[in-house]
């Protein structure tokens, strides 16, 4: 069974032969050093976002902005979250695994529940910024749908990035980025990615940096 997950898979539109090499013969992309400056504002986020749940409420930056609620159940947030637990999902007539730790998650007024994904960089969000993490968000609503947690039809990105820096206080920009998002395009991914792994291993992508060092090894 391929085991797969939101963030692997985002390598079908950056480079099919990449993901086929993962998948098919565990063989991964040249790792550089880990930037962890995005994983610790992840951290601090999710922290923060809490603090605000705690008190039945929305952060200052949502305000005005969305008209949904903070999931309201820490503990299986909680588990939701965890890398090694997560969301999962099995496919059986894919043969395949899907599993996604989530940021957070926000409920509409009508009970559905709102992927909210954050996103730390170092610049403002560009105009197709967002179109990047379109498959993602499907496959997170598509992970909502099979553990029972109706998803929305939307879904959103928090992006962040830092404006100034004075004596040990930096202060970030924040942007929110509304998606569209649909799980049945999730499974058209899953299965758009079976078909690519059941098939020869495919041409890099003609601007692969990571394809042209490989054969330049």
């Amino acid at each position: 069974m391929y085991k797969v997950s939101p963030s692997g898979i985002s390598y079908l539109r950056e480079c099919p032969r990449c993901l086929w090499l993962y998948y098919r013969e565990g063989v991964s992309r040249p790792k550089g050093i880990f930037p962890s400056l995005p994983s610790g504002m992840d951290e601090v986020l999710k922290k923060y976002f809490d603090a605000y749940r705690l008190r039945g409420e929305l952060p200052p930056e949502l305000k005005g902005k969305i008209t949904d609620a903070l999931y309201p159940d820490f503990t299986k947030l909680k588990k939701m979250r965890q890398i090694f637990h997560g969301l999962v999902a099995e496919f059986p007539e894919l043969d395949m695994r899907l599993k996604g730790a989530i940021d957070e998650l926000l409920v509409n007024k009508q009970g559905q529940h709102v992927v909210f994904d954050f996103k730390t960089r170092g610049y403002p969000v560009k105009a197709d910024t967002h179109e990047h993490y379109q498959d993602q968000v499907n496959l997170y609503a598509l992970l909502l749908e099979k553990n029972n947690l109706p998803p929305a039809d939307y879904g959103y990105l928090f992006f962040i990035h830092p404006t100034e820096y004075a004596v040990c206080k930096a202060t970030f920009h924040p942007q929110i980025v509304k998606m569209n998002s649909d799980w049945r395009q999730g499974m058209n991914i899953l299965q758009e990615v079976k078909s690519l792994l059941e098939g020869p291993e495919p041409q890099a992508h003609s601007s692969c940096a990571y394809c042209l060092y490989r054969s330049a090894s």
